[in-house]
């Protein structure tokens, strides 16, 4: 498991302090919020990103940039076609146990990239794993939904019967893998539905 000491926690949190500190009472940005979570009884997986892209918001739907890679490894790795219906989307990853959700639920933000968000929100995340305890498995997708998570929610990692690992980033903006590396790592995914009964 990755760890990271306190001394790079606390750098991490003066600069998102600094983040939501730099505008003034006049300048302050609507408030942005995201998607509720997908999950139901099946879901074995959990896949937490950092906070969806304008375009999700736009369409109310999770990864919803055509260019994000996240609808196509989902669909390789579970053989639905990655440009179905949402709907059907949807409905297969939660039949092959994957929930999805963000670490924050509300924020500021301009355009958007992980690097402009402000005045952070963390969603429940405890409390969704209370409710959901057949969920035995996080996927960070990317470093910033991590490093997001260690600061707004360090009793996640308190959690013993949980067992989490941090994924390449399917966000374009990521593009120093390749779809097929990323696809790779992805995988491990599988491996733990499998071993999860």
């Amino acid at each position: 498991m990755k760890t990271r000491s306190a001394s790079s926690t606390s750098r991490a949190r003066w600069r998102l302090w600094r983040r939501s500190t730099r505008l003034s009472a006049t300048e302050l940005r609507p408030v942005l919020t995201g998607l509720p979570p997908l999950i139901d009884e099946r879901s074995r997986v959990l896949v937490l990103g950092s906070f969806p892209s304008k375009q999700s918001l736009a369409k109310r739907e999770y990864y919803g940039n055509p260019q994000n890679h996240f609808w196509q490894i989902m669909g390789n790795l579970f053989t639905f076609d990655p440009v179905a219906l949402y709907g059907a989307r949807t409905a297969a990853l939660l039949a092959n146990g994957i929930a999805v959700w963000d670490v924050i639920g509300e924020c500021s933000r301009e355009g958007s990239g992980d690097d402009a968000i402000q005045d952070a929100t963390a969603n429940p995340l405890l409390s969704l794993l209370r409710d959901h305890p057949h969920v035995r498995h996080i996927a960070f997708n990317g470093g910033t939904a991590l490093r997001t998570a260690r600061i707004f929610v360090p009793d996640l990692f308190e959690e013993g019967s949980v067992e989490w690992q941090q994924f390449p980033s399917t966000s374009p903006r990521h593009a120093r893998l390749k779809l097929e590396d990323k696809l790779a790592v992805w995988r491990q995914l599988r491996d733990w539905l499998q071993g999860s009964g």
